[in-house]
């Protein structure tokens, strides 16, 4: 087992990045209905017209209000968990432990893994998706302002080795969050329903996701050419998914990513709930909890992190009593927001639903297909390349994976041991890689389900009550907030 390498900011993209967070913010009165005005000292505005700005067109201006007019009251709070990097045995089984959860529906918690490539199982890829989460793209090399070829070889190798249909790999966070304009711009030329990768640390920087039509809300402009080129892009259709800080209460230092490494469990519990609570009894902006979970998994020869992981879990279970939380997919989040539904009715949406393929035999899909307690038993490829090595339902690569050539295989058709692509026309969980077969292609309305969701009780909602506490005093110099931000980056990241 390797522990994915843990990169730390040089001294000048540190430099670059609070220079990209620090600002002072003078934010208009923004009610609904009205144009939305969000100005910084440089000069540089961001503006969107409600009324043009519609998602009937795929346009969402900015906001710190629930979409579709509904009250605070009538909106779900959803919970959005992400983990970055690579998917091994140990770190997918953190996540599993994190998600251990179950939604209004009875359905399991959802989440979602930024994907780079390097030291990452390609099996436990395509079991991750198949069990209903999200797979999306961190480029191949876990590079900062990555090239159009880091983006894109990363998202062939999750299709080719992963099994992860390429319409279904939306979304990127950029290594670091170090991402520009020409980020953007690939995003959208390369089909990328989103981006992740916009830091916010302040209340007035807590927005539900908006599209990139009228450019970036939540950013320091001005400073450096490289901030003004990104501020002043507008990108017509393509999402874009805030991260928001969680407020240290004791120092007033906002943490973003691995909250969990900054203060005892204890501590870190309160800051967690102080900040979901002024979500919650806010405008229930989606709650963010950000993941590296290599931080959370014991290897032997380091300290025991067993402490911070159960008491991020106990946060977790904690606001997942509540009636209307909901943890989701970044994909399910954007469905949700396209077509935005009361918190009463979300239980009836298809796409939270959790089903599982009826096969009557065990098939290389990600899944314990015959309910033997084993997954993909004795079919998954063993490829080994002296320093990487993985399991994959797929073709093993002929050399070393190498964002040059993500997809190098080493058997070709026709020939002993081939297993056979995924086609367009078909999901993984019912592909067959080894028969060639699809058992139900996307098109069909036959395809046979088991439901997997647990039972609720009687009104549909989760057991357990609303425990709301007041909200924390968040008034903090903006200024501090973000070079606060930025150091506690530094550290983590």
């Amino acid at each position: 087992m390797r522990i994915s390498p843990h990169h730390l900011f040089t001294t000048e993209i540190t430099f670059i990045f609070i220079l990209f967070l620090l600002k002072d913010t003078i934010i208009a009165q923004q009610q609904e209905d009205t144009f939305v005005i969000h100005s910084d000292t440089s000069g540089k505005s961001y503006q969107c017209d409600p009324t043009t700005c519609q998602l009937v067109n795929n346009c969402l201006c900015a906001s710190k209000n629930p979409p579709n007019h509904l009250s605070p009251q009538d909106t779900p709070q959803f919970v959005t968990i992400t983990f970055d990097d690579s998917i091994q045995p140990t770190l997918i089984q953190t996540a599993f432990n994190l998600l251990n959860v179950s939604n209004p529906n009875g359905c399991s918690g959802k989440g979602t893994w930024f994907t780079s490539i390097q030291y990452t199982d390609f099996s436990l890829v395509q079991q991750w998706y198949s069990h209903g989460h999200e797979i999306a793209d961190h480029t191949f090399n876990h590079i900062g302002d990555p090239s159009e070829d880091e983006i894109t070889s990363c998202r062939t190798a999750l299709n080719t080795y992963g099994g992860i249909p390429n319409n279904k790999i939306q979304g990127f966070r950029a290594p670091f969050l170090n991402f520009t304009s020409q980020t953007l711009d690939i995003l959208k030329k390369q089909n990328f329903m989103y981006d992740s990768s916009s830091a916010s640390a302040t209340p007035n920087d807590v927005y539900w996701p908006y599209t990139l039509d009228h450019g970036i809300a939540n950013h320091y402009c001005g400073g450096s050419t490289t901030s003004d080129l990104l501020c002043n892009i507008k990108i017509p259709g393509l999402w874009e998914i805030p991260m928001h800080a969680v407020l240290d209460s004791t120092t007033g230092i906002p943490q973003l990513m691995d909250v969990y490494m900054a203060g005892s469990p204890n501590d870190v519990f309160q800051w967690n709930m102080n900040t979901f609570n002024n979500h919650y009894n806010g405008s229930r902006q989606p709650f963010g909890i950000y993941i590296h979970p290599t931080h959370l998994t014991n290897y032997p020869g380091l300290p025991d992190s067993k402490p911070k992981l159960d008491g991020l879990i106990s946060f977790i279970q904690s606001i997942a009593n509540k009636q209307d939380v909901w943890f989701v997919t970044n994909q399910q989040l954007l469905q949700w927001m396209k077509n935005p539904v009361k918190a009463s009715e979300l239980k009836n949406q298809k796409y939270l639903e959790c089903q599982q393929p009826v096969i009557n035999k065990e098939i290389c899909n990600g899944l314990d297909d015959n309910d033997n307690g084993q997954i993909d038993e004795g079919l998954t490829h063993d490829c080994n390349f002296g320093t990487t090595t993985f399991k994959t339902c797929f073709n093993c690569p002929s050399t070393t994976l190498d964002y040059s050539r993500p997809k190098s295989l080493s058997i070709q058709n026709g020939t002993i041991g081939n297993r056979y692509p995924l086609p367009e026309n078909c999901d993984t969980q019912w592909w067959d890689p080894i028969e060639n077969k699809c058992l139900c292609d996307t098109s069909s309305s036959q395809c046979q389900y088991k439901d997997t969701a647990l039972p609720t009780s009687d009104s549909g909602s989760k057991k357990g009550q609303n425990n709301s506490a007041s909200k924390s005093d968040l008034t903090i110099e903006h200024s501090m907030a973000y070079i606060a931000l930025a150091t506690s980056m530094y550290a983590w990241l």
